[in-house]
This record gives C-alpha cells, sequence and structure tokens, in this order.
C-alpha cells in the first residue's frame, strides 16, 4: 500500500465504513455458503445406506445407529480437513463499482487494500504508485481514473525524454498540472476531500 509523505487518510466515515461491511460481508457469504451439493450428496448416501443395513439385518435402530456414526464422523473430518474458502478479492467492492470506483483519495487507505484493491492494481508500477499517491488527496476523481492519469504521464514524459532516464518528479510535475486542470472543471461534489 502506498503512503503518503503527510499521512494523510481519507476522512469519509460512512464510505469507510461501508468498505469494512463490504469486507466482513464477503467473508461471512464464503463461509456461510460453503459446498451444500457435497452435504446434501453425502446425507443421500447415508440414507441409502441406512435402507440397505435396515433391509441387510432387519434391524432398522442398528441402520440408524450407524448413519448417525457415519454421518458424524464425516462432518468432523470434513470441517478439520477443509480450508477455509477464499473470497474474490475484486469482487468485495462489487456494490460500489469495485476497487477502482473508489475516490482517488482511497489509494491509501488500507480498507480499501484488504477489499481487493492490491489485486486491482497488481500490474501499476511501484513508481506509478508512489506518484498516484502523491496526487491522491487533490484528484477529483476515482482510483482508475487517477491510475490512467498517472500512466499516460509517464509515457508522455518518456516520449519527451530523448534518450535520457526520466525522475520522478518529472512525472509527478505533468499529472499535477492535470490534476489541478480537471480540478478547475470537476463538480463541486467531487472537489470536497476531508
Amino acid at each position: 500500500m502506498p503512503a503518503r509523505s503527510d499521512f494523510w487518510r481519507p476522512q469519509d466515515q460512512i464510505l469507510n465504513d461501508l468498505i469494512e461491511k463490504c469486507i466482513e460481508q464477503a467473508h461471512r457469504r464464503k463461509w456461510e455458503s460453503g459446498d451444500l451439493a457435497a452435504f446434501y450428496g453425502g446425507g443421500l448416501i447415508l440414507m441409502v445406506l441406512a435402507v440397505i443395513i435396515a433391509v441387510g439385518t432387519g434391524n432398522p435402530p442398528l441402520a440408524l445407529a450407524v448413519v448417525v456414526v457415519l454421518g458424524a464422523v464425516g462432518l468432523m473430518y470434513t470441517g478439520l480437513n477443509t480450508p477455509p474458502p477464499t473470497v474474490d478479492p475484486l469482487r468485495i467492492l462489487e456494490v460500489l463499482g469495485g476497487p477502482g470506483n473508489l475516490p482517488a483519495g482511497y489509494l491509501v487507505y488500507a480498507g480499501a487494500w484488504r477489499a481487493g484493491l492490491r489485486e486491482y492494481l497488481a500490474d501499476v508500477s511501484d513508481r506509478q504508485l508512489a506518484v498516484a499517491a502523491r496526487l491522491c488527496r487533490e484528484h477529483p476523481g476515482s482510483v482508475a481514473d487517477l491510475i490512467r492519469l498517472v500512466v499516460t504521464a509517464e509515457h508522455h514524459v518518456n516520449e519527451h525524454a530523448y534518450a535520457r532516464s526520466v525522475s520522478d518528479v518529472e512525472v509527478l510535475r505533468f499529472a499535477h498540472k492535470a490534476t489541478l486542470e480537471w480540478a478547475e472543471r470537476a463538480p463541486i461534489p467531487m472537489l470536497q476531500s476531508s
């Protein structure tokens, strides 16, 4: 997760709480859903086994006892050996349009990184993340918009570098200028970042 030198973090408590709730619900849904098809399939096999034992031995209580013991052992084995369910991180914030749709300031928010931002930004270079972190407070768009702007700025600066290496400061300067121009044209609600 990138960090700003001033340690600024977004303070929109409603959106922060919503992100935390999305994380909690995604993990709870995975735990609650489990694999019901396997559970029902095992129950069906145990019922067939109970009928076979009851008919074969003529002792229904014995068949019931065997099935209950086998069912308990099977559930215990499954419970102990089943890996925890995995949550697709890119789907945690699906109700908000995905992690790329968060306001740009959420690039430096730890909850957003737990909610799929790490996976969303997996192909973004360290330089691009560092520049984006420095601009995220002022940028009026989303995380995806900010990353696109930084990638475009880096590409533009590299095109005009004439075979010399480009510094982060040059990329930041060009991206900052574009951010200021964008912020002047942005609607008022997008400019409010606290």
